[in-house]
């Protein structure tokens, strides 16, 4: 290796996973240099992000008594073995009795946003992939204990990720959210920004980060007897939000996703129910760009109710199963064949997951 030229070495290194990453930092000083730099750890996002590189992205599982990482494209291959990855507890996480209530608010490029406990103002950011972890400061203000929505998102024009969190009301008979700021990981400070925004319902208060925006699924209201299903953003450098983007009619319920470089909506029929969609785009804000992935009877799917993380994989579609704490479901529609794989959960319920993306950023 030494023989070789520098780029070369950079850019075999460039498509190594991030464990194997870590373990060569140990190696020797230049290679430890080399890794650590910021220009590297961005090529190595960049190639994990590029092409649809859905081979990097892992669900990490936040379930007392441990988190797990889950490799999807390992479980769907039958990897049972590799499949699922316990993780130490962050070391900027306090352990206390609450810990089963820990809820993921937010992924960004392999950073995570979690909240610890049933504080709303106890929340870190943790690297999964690396170990690395940061307790946040408190927001100025005051922030109710559930009606808030956050999002952690990548600013490219000054090249810092943010944290989004607003209170979410309701005045004069109809909803909105107020008080936004932001947390900036360079200057480790919140302060507040502009905007009230009305007339939305939330269905899911932590954003999906995709395009430089954090989207969130919602309710717009428009004074009919039904709301209309949209998705809604906020543009992370501008830190402003953006229009609506309305939903297929047809849909009954939602989650939000990402799959590689692409925007995912996953959702339930109406009016029956008989089966789920998985839509995919590339393209947001076009609506001839949504396109459906797969089309599956909803009988061949072991759900209780409507689970709060979906991804599409290689072979299919993942899910997490609530009513069956501990149980993940992998579905593939060419074989129409459904495959259970369990993470450690104490039966209870309570527990979050997200998508994030193996990289080497970091909090420092």
């Amino acid at each position: 290796m030494s023989k070789l030229p520098q780029d070369i070495i950079v850019d075999i290194l460039t498509y190594l996973p991030v464990k194997s990453l870590v373990r060569l930092r140990c190696v020797c000083k230049p290679w430890q240099s080399l890794i650590s730099d910021p220009r590297f750890v961005k090529l190595h996002l960049k190639r994990a992000i590029e092409g649809n590189n859905i081979n990097r992205q892992r669900l990490l599982v936040a379930a007392e008594p441990l988190y797990s990482s889950v490799d999807f494209e390992a479980a769907s291959d039958g990897d049972d073995v590799n499949a699922v990855m316990e993780l130490p507890y962050p070391s900027a996480a306090s352990r206390t009795e609450s810990f089963a209530f820990a809820s993921i608010r937010g992924s960004c490029d392999g950073l995570v946003c979690i909240r610890n406990g049933g504080d709303v103002h106890d929340m870190f950011l943790w690297n999964p992939s690396t170990r690395e972890s940061k307790k946040l400061p408190k927001p100025s203000s005051s922030v109710q204990k559930d009606g808030f929505l956050t999002g952690l998102g990548y600013d490219s024009t000054i090249d810092d990720y943010k944290l989004v969190i607003a209170c979410l009301t309701t005045a004069n008979g109809s909803h909105q959210i107020m008080a936004p700021e932001v947390f900036t990981l360079k200057t480790n400070s919140w302060r507040r920004i502009q905007g009230i925004h009305s007339g939305i319902t939330l269905e899911g208060c932590a954003g999906v980060f995709w395009n430089g925006a954090l989207h969130w699924l919602g309710k717009q209201e428009t004074g009919a007897d039904h709301d209309v299903d949209v998705i809604f953003s906020l543009d992370v450098a501008q830190e402003k939000f953006m229009g609506f983007v309305p939903l297929p009619s047809h849909f009954c319920t939602a989650v939000l996703s990402i799959s590689g470089n692409c925007l995912c909506i996953f959702g339930k029929l109406h009016p029956d129910e008989s089966y789920f969609e998985a839509w995919i785009t590339s393209e947001y804000g076009v609506k001839t760009s949504w396109r459906r992935r797969y089309a599956i009877p909803f009988d061949r799917l072991y759900m209780d109710y409507f689970s709060t993380e979906m991804c599409l994989t290689k072979k299919g579609v993942l899910m997490d199963h609530h009513g069956c704490p501990g149980t993940l479901q992998l579905y593939d529609p060419v074989e129409d064949a459904t495959k259970l794989l369990s993470v450690k959960n104490n039966r209870d319920p309570m527990y979050d997951s997200a998508v994030y993306t193996e990289s080497l950023v970091s909090l420092g």
